[in-house]
């Protein structure tokens, strides 16, 4: 939580810079263009925003090992169903996961907005969160800085998934005859950006954010009279994501 909070100020204290540059760039930009689009522009009332994101971030992934004995044979026999895997090797790997999301709010003027959005994800399975969103822009001008603060919940798969033959990248690493489900978990996705007017009733937008999501995954190996193992993976992921979004009012 601490390390969630450092984020979300320096992100916040970077914007406030930024917002003051852009004051200055406003007020230039007024003495010589035609401002009538702003006397035009609703700044309050509904909204709607679509975006889309590359979140970055590195994933430690971990590889299954295959146990050989030194004479190069297989320490299990093909007979035996214990699994044929040792301690794994773990190493981080980039990841790039895609997400689109839409969100439909109210401005309440031309700072201050909020609204509920849902999204489709892609991380080691498909997540769909669904959050709230409190938006405050600082002015509703030819160059606008914001800030979001967004927050709810990822789903993951919403029923359970069985397979033959299971590959995981946590214990118990192989399993066959088994159910596995991605049950997602709490999001936390803080976002600064600058919003430039297309015309009076739509805006274009960048962002940068950082994400914060936890997942669980559960994995189920039942055997007769009503006997079960089951095996419980939770993750905490943290991303950088850049976006590009339109807005319409």
């Amino acid at each position: 939580m601490k390390k969630i909070c450092l984020i979300t100020l320096s992100l916040v204290f970077t914007l406030s810079s930024f917002a003051q540059s852009v004051n200055e760039l406003n007020s230039n930009l007024k003495k010589d263009e035609n401002q009538s689009i702003f006397n035009k522009r609703k700044s309050k009332g509904y909204y709607n925003l679509m975006q889309f994101s590359l979140l970055f971030g590195n994933k430690q992934v971990t590889d299954q090992v295959i146990y050989y004995q030194p004479n190069g044979y297989d320490a299990y026999p093909i007979t035996d169903i214990a699994p044929r895997y040792a301690q794994p090797n773990t190493h981080n790997d980039l990841t790039v996961i895609p997400s689109f999301t839409i969100t439909n709010g109210y401005m309440f003027n031309e700072h201050w907005a909020a609204g509920v959005g849902v999204g489709f994800e892609v991380f080691d399975h498909n997540l769909y969160p669904l959050f709230a969103e409190l938006r405050y822009t600082f002015w509703d001008e030819k160059i606008s800085p914001f800030i979001v603060l967004r927050g709810g919940h990822s789903f993951g798969s919403f029923k359970t998934k069985h397979y033959d033959e299971l590959n995981l990248d946590w214990s118990p690493y192989y399993l066959t005859d088994c159910d596995l489900r991605n049950h997602g978990g709490l999001m936390f996705n803080p976002e600064v950006g600058v919003k430039v007017p297309l015309n009076e009733n739509s805006d274009l937008l960048f962002t940068v954010a950082y994400r914060h999501q936890k997942t669980k995954s559960t994995a189920r190996k039942d055997y007769d009279n009503n006997q079960f193992d089951e095996w419980e993976h939770k993750e905490d992921l943290n991303r950088l994501s850049l976006g590009v979004a339109i807005m319409f009012r």
